[in-house]
């Protein structure tokens, strides 16, 4: 499968999925989300892959937003929105089990795609943020259950609301990974071991087992998510989205107006 900012690796039962924009850290921008969907969607229609490594190529998994894109109309953020919100959903809840390898800067979206991940490893090299009030929006893709269930609410406020950075350490107290390792270059082997593991297990107790546990864990979790498109389309142009996104790296107080 020829993707532009994806690629596949790997045959059996367990295959890599790269993210492949190494110098921008592995940015989201649309294309990267067009082909995650696509890459998700062909992997997920081959009875013989049993677990999907997710990763990134180079010196981080994925730094987030893609700075670089043109702003669009408040139209098409709400698509972008929904396209990412596919993406997502259809990642969470493959058939695959799918392990996250985490290193390098992990932002924004790229905070939360290991959360749609069934489990994480985690190397010292990492710092998550997640900045989206900080510049000024709402978290997209679906995303705010699967982040809720992985750490609970009070700390996802506390990610979300503060926009504080988090170490290896930090998340690994929390609960958030199944494995550490001690460098970058542990994490492919670990991440080969923790799939040899589930591939040891029958299929399609392995598969049902997964469903049922993401169904139990968000049964309202699709309640108000649509609410992300609409809120991220009208923050998109608001006055104090702007003031958020001009201001993120002043150290200066912040003057917000009436929305």
């Amino acid at each position: 499968m020829e993707l532009e900012s994806v690629r596949i690796d790997g045959e059996g039962a367990v295959r890599h999925l790269v993210l492949n924009r190494p110098e921008v850290h592995n940015a989201v921008n649309a294309q990267l989300v067009r082909d995650m969907h696509e890459a998700v969607r062909w992997l997920d229609g081959d009875a013989s892959v049993r677990v999907v490594i997710v990763r990134g190529e180079g010196k981080s998994l994925c730094s987030g937003a893609d700075l670089k894109q043109d702003r669009t109309s408040s139209q098409d953020t709400m698509l972008g929105s929904k396209h990412g919100a596919t993406m997502y959903d259809a990642l969470m809840h493959m058939n695959p089990v799918t392990i996250a390898l985490c290193h390098g800067y992990m932002i924004g979206g790229g905070a939360v795609l290991p959360a749609a991940c069934d489990f994480r490893i985690g190397s010292p090299t990492l710092n998550l943020t997640l900045n989206e009030i900080s510049i000024g929006f709402n978290l997209t893709w679906h995303s705010l259950p699967a982040l809720v269930n992985l750490v609970g609410a009070q700390r996802a406020k506390e990610m979300l609301i503060l926009g504080r950075t988090y170490n290896m350490a930090d998340l690994n107290e929390m609960g958030y990974f199944t494995d550490v390792v001690t460098d970058d270059d542990a994490l492919i082997p670990a991440g080969e071991r923790l799939a040899a593991e589930v591939v040891k297990q029958p299929p399609v107790p392995v598969t049902v087992t997964k469903a049922s546990i993401n169904a139990q864990a968000m049964p309202l979790g699709r309640a108000i998510q649509h609410m992300d498109h609409l809120a991220v389309g009208y923050m998109g142009k608001s006055d104090n989205s702007r003031v958020a996104r001009n201001t993120y790296f002043d150290d200066k107080p912040r003057e917000w107006g009436d929305d």
